[in-house]
């Protein structure tokens, strides 16, 4: 009984000898891992398209972190990052039976997040270490300005606006292998080769604006009298057109995984996953608390 308890005591006096509070900072750059087809946009002359891949992952990054290490080899940490992700390219079109084009939208978006990561560490070496974690997502938002033309006999119709889309509370995973440079015997210097593994699925969106225009239209086209072009802008009441009908959006769209084909609510559509996964490289400091780090 008393060996094991001198053993039991040895064994906390050692992990306490070794335990090791820390900070980090860090900041970094993400390219998107996905692939995943974001949009297809149309040259001048709207006789070829080209398709754009790539992930809202894609952008700036920073972090801040807290870690604990329970003895010269294994640690958690606990981060929270800021994404400030690149533009990318949505544009989209349709076309109608008669082989031209009917509907086509030109628009960029771009991820705007906050995360939080809980992170196992192992330290292989006085200076190599690795990371494997879960991350989700605390806020933000994928942002989208468009122009959408849609083409009609009596000229086209051009909505003009910028949306927030918000996602369901996601959760992916983080790899990480890294490299630390000791200053002295507090600070450390590390760069870091990141993979983060997320998809979104989302749940609403709403329109921060908007703005619809309707074409001119000459007299004796659709009756006696010239109609002029007109405008109906996000908050206003519907507009009655007296050619094109009531034109009016609602201001927010809720996304569902169920849906009756013979749906007609537009405040309701069909949810889709967007991809936040990125491959990225990070640079940043950490300053350790308590017992000086052996190196």
């Amino acid at each position: 009984m008393r060996k094991n308890l001198l053993l039991l005591v040895a064994l906390v006096m050692a992990t306490s000898a070794s335990a090791q509070f820390y900070v980090s900072a860090s900041g970094g750059l993400s390219m998107g891992s996905a692939g995943i087809l974001m949009g297809t946009s149309l040259n001048d002359t709207k006789t070829e398209a080209e398709n754009h891949y790539g992930s809202y992952g894609e952008g700036l990054n920073a972090q801040l972190m807290g870690g604990y290490f329970f003895n010269d080899m294994f640690g958690l940490e606990l981060g929270v990052g800021y994404l400030h992700g690149s533009d990318q390219t949505i544009d989209t079109y349709k076309v109608n039976d008669a082989g031209s084009i009917a509907e086509y939208t030109e628009g960029i978006a771009h991820g705007r997040a906050y995360g939080l990561n809980l992170s196992l560490v192992y330290k292989f070496n006085e200076k190599i270490y690795g990371k494997i974690g879960a991350i989700t997502k605390l806020g933000g938002k994928t942002e989208a300005i468009f122009t959408k033309t849609t083409s009609t006999p009596l000229g086209p119709i051009i909505a003009e606006g910028v949306t927030d889309y918000h996602g369901r509370i996601p959760l992916g995973f983080t790899a990480t292998i890294g490299h630390k440079f000791k200053l002295n015997d507090n600070l450390n210097l590390f760069a870091e080769l990141e993979y983060l593994g997320i998809n979104v699925t989302r749940d609403n969106s709403e329109y921060q604006e908007l703005l619809v225009t309707t074409p001119a239209i000459p007299a004796g086209v659709v009756g006696a009298s010239a109609v002029p072009s007109m405008t109906w802008t996000l908050g206003e009441a519907p507009l009655a057109h007296p050619v094109f009908g009531t034109i009016a959006a609602p201001s927010k769209i809720t996304y569902v995984d169920n849906l009756s084909t013979t749906n007609t609510d537009p405040s309701k559509a069909l949810s889709s996953v967007v991809p936040y996964s990125s491959f990225g490289i990070n640079f940043g400091i950490t300053y350790n608390f308590g017992n000086k780090e052996k190196n």
